[in-house]
């Protein structure tokens, strides 16, 4: 790695021990698990993810465009630049960035990961340090996502970028912290207020999506509610939808990705955002 962790306190350059940081400056110490810096306590609501191995054709076909949307802004970097992946969970996009020098954080330890930091509370990097920090399906799971913006772009080099993934129309989950949803007026408003010009806002659309979702939630939640005669209808009716759904996806594919202000469809799954701080 190329940028230091330094003390959040005083940007001094840590002593490291077996056990833990020192701050010979000003006596700030950091605590080590599993030979990783933890800067802030892990909260007790988080359920730690297992690892899922993910590419361009594995997860959910929204996680799959996520992942070719930052290989791409990965190959767009120079070699050797500092990328900073907030939320990183399990580290998923480690790999994509093995030419450039990747920090990766959470507020849970993985292993997979570099420090464990609620960088809202505690910043251990010095301003202006990265020219990439990424937040992947992270914001919405933020209470106070505007003051992680904020930190996020302070963070930027001149010139360098915010890379936002984050859903739109999707069913609650990691409960119990799923906080927010956006539009791509939020998304806009919240660049411009943190001094951010927009270069990338992406919506993600997939109409077959949609269908598949309120086929899966009928018969998940409104079946069991009936009984014999419509209940036996129902199934068949559901099991008809299913079989045309999965006839659609044969010629009309999986969704698409396209510049949000250009397409007039108002459901959209999700958003990809590229934000650069001027400089």
């Amino acid at each position: 790695m190329s940028v230091e962790i330094v003390c959040p306190q005083c940007k001094h350059e840590f002593d490291r021990h077996a056990g833990s940081w020192e701050c010979p400056a000003c006596g700030f110490s950091v605590r080590l698990v599993n030979g990783k810096p933890v800067f802030t306590e892990i909260p007790a609501e988080i359920n730690p993810s297992e690892k899922i191995e993910r590419s361009a054709e594995q997860g959910s076909i929204w996680r799959q465009f996520n992942w070719r949307f930052i290989e791409q802004v990965s190959k767009d970097l120079p070699v050797g630049s500092d990328v900073l992946d907030v939320g990183a969970g399990r580290a998923d996009f480690k790999q994509l960035f093995a030419q450039h020098a990747y920090l990766g954080l959470d507020v849970y330890p993985y292993p997979e990961l570099d420090l464990a930091v609620d960088i809202i509370q505690t910043c251990p990097f010095r301003e202006g340090s990265f020219d990439l920090v990424v937040l992947a399906n992270v914001i919405e799971h933020v209470y106070e996502y505007r003051a992680l913006v904020t930190r996020c772009a302070e963070l930027l080099k001149p010139g360098g970028r915010l890379l936002i993934t984050v859903p739109f129309l999707l069913k609650l989950h990691q409960e119990p912290v799923d906080f927010q949803r956006y539009t791509r007026y939020s998304l806009a408003k919240m660049a411009e207020e943190c001094g951010l010009q927009v270069e990338v806002l992406d919506g993600y659309y997939n109409p077959l999506s949609i269908l598949d979702e309120g086929i899966g939630n009928t018969w998940q939640y409104a079946l069991p509610k009936l009984k014999s005669t419509p209940a036996f209808f129902a199934r068949a009716g559901i099991f008809a939808l299913q079989r045309i759904s999965n006839g659609l996806k044969k010629s009309m594919g999986n969704g698409y990705v396209v510049n949000a202000e250009k397409d007039p469809n108002p459901n959209v799954l999700g958003y990809q955002v590229l934000l650069r701080k001027p400089g």
